[in-house]
């Protein structure tokens, strides 16, 4: 009897304790549901290669990876925390293969055992071919020049030689190894700074570093000039003498900063002989010398000697007095 009370009692009403029992169960599920979340991750795709293969063509680098779990922890996961890879290690020949994506959980995602990931695409293919290393020279990629009055005087490049990775038919007719681009422009003094290499191809690796220190020395610049048409002056000559020269214009070769050189004003430039030694009227030769402001080196002066005739000054006679003559 008692049974019989408990299943009548079970079956009172019973469309209504099906509905609320079907309701506590959806509100269980939308509990779990609301706790459970999903993020996407784009990360790089790692090749596992035998030693003596490396990629011959371009393939997919990086993968897309969605992670799902419980809402407060899978956003503590960082992409850096999954890592993706498609192992190529047993095939050490040249070819074309194809190899499954996985995921290598690190850090922060070793601790959430019920996250589930998936990755697209499931499947890498790869064309791999012989990898070949080889010594090429680094050259700088030397753009644009220092302002008027300065110039490149020398530069240095440590490493010279850097060791390049890659696959055979990609890296065997590259002969050099070129820097990104150095900008002179506007330099007035040396410096130095830290340079990155061009890859000469995408699937070339540089093992060492692709970073080379480059050191540039800026220095003014050095000219020589030439004034021609320079008149020469004979100085401290006694009044009481007169002269006549072979000479009277020469020309002055100097060398100097261009700046500097450009800089001279035509007043500041001459040539000029010291005739104050002379006493008596004579024939003399007598050394030209060059007047230029300071810091010009005179190289030569044309002509080095000129010849003085020197005479008595010419003195003026008076002119006779007509009136004292006719008293």
């Amino acid at each position: 009897m008692v049974s019989g009370d408990l299943v009548r009692r079970l079956l009172e009403n019973w469309p209504a304790k099906i509905i609320a029992l079907g309701l506590a169960i959806l509100v269980v599920l939308l509990n779990d549901l609301a706790t459970v979340a999903e993020r996407h991750f784009s990360v790089p795709l790692q090749l596992r290669l035998a030693e003596s293969v490396v990629p011959g063509a371009e393939y997919p680098n990086r993968v897309r990876v969605r992670i799902r779990g419980d809402e407060q922890r899978i956003f503590d996961v960082r992409e850096e925390d999954l890592i993706a890879y498609a192992d190529f290690i047993e095939h050490a020949d040249e070819g074309v293969f194809r190899a499954p994506v996985a995921i290598e959980r690190t850090g922060t995602a070793l601790d959430l055992e019920a996250l589930e990931i998936t990755v697209e695409p499931l499947y890498v293919t790869v064309t791999l071919e012989e990898k070949l290393t080889r010594s090429l020279e680094v050259v700088p990629n030397i753009v644009g020049f220092p302002p008027p009055g300065y110039e490149l005087s020398d530069y240095r490049i440590s490493p010279t030689t850097v060791d390049v990775v890659g696959p055979r038919n990609r890296l065997e007719d590259v002969e050099r190894i070129v820097t990104e681009a150095v900008n002179l422009t506007g330099r007035t003094s040396g410096f130095s700074e830290r340079v990155r290499l061009v890859r000469p191809d995408p699937l070339v690796e540089f093992p060492g570093g692709n970073i080379v220190d480059f050191r540039v020395l800026i220095v003014e610049t050095i000219v020589q000039e030439t004034f021609d048409d320079v008149e020469i002056a004979i100085v401290d000559l006694d009044p009481e003498l007169s002269y006549e020269a072979d000479r009277t214009t020469g020309s002055i070769r100097v060398q100097g900063k261009q700046l500097d050189v450009e800089g001279v004003p035509s007043d500041r430039v001459g040539l000029f002989v010291d005739a104050g030694g002379i006493a008596a009227p004579g024939t003399f030769t007598l050394p030209v010398r060059p007047q230029i402001p300071g810091g010009i080196l005179v190289l030569s002066i044309e002509p080095a000697r000129i010849e003085l005739t020197v005479t008595d000054a010419v003195q003026e006679v008076p002119a006779p007095d007509d009136e004292g003559d006719g008293g």
